[in-house]
């Protein structure tokens, strides 16, 4: 009896590993095809970006040290978040401004970084 069992059990086990690959390939795309629907934060004009100049060397054991312009990039949590018709900001030390950003998205229209 156990060994008529077997063959169906391993049936079983394959088809359970199908649909769970099959599962796994479209939570795959799901991920890859999200990104389009994202939001994306709205490009400032107020202040003109401005990355200050950076030295950097770069040394090798056959060339020595040389120096290759660079500049800082500075992350958003230093940038002005304001709202993109004016001067005013969308988020201060207590938080995001619920006038701008009642949700992701509106922030994400109508505030600039």
């Amino acid at each position: 009896l156990s060994s008529g069992r077997a063959p169906a059990q391993a049936a079983r086990v394959v088809a359970r590993r199908r649909r769970s690959t099959a599962m796994s390939g479209r939570r795959i795309l799901a991920a890859l095809l999200a990104p389009g629907l994202a939001q994306a934060q709205q490009l400032g004009t107020v202040v003109a970006e401005d990355s200050p100049p950076m030295r950097l060397e770069r040394c090798t054991m056959s060339e020595g040290c040389k120096v290759v312009p660079a500049a800082v990039v500075l992350d958003a949590n230093w940038r002005w978040v304001h709202n993109a018709d004016g001067y005013d900001n969308c988020f201060s030390e207590h938080g995001w401004n619920s006038q701008f950003c009642p949700t992701g998205e509106a922030c994400a229209e109508t505030c600039a970084i």
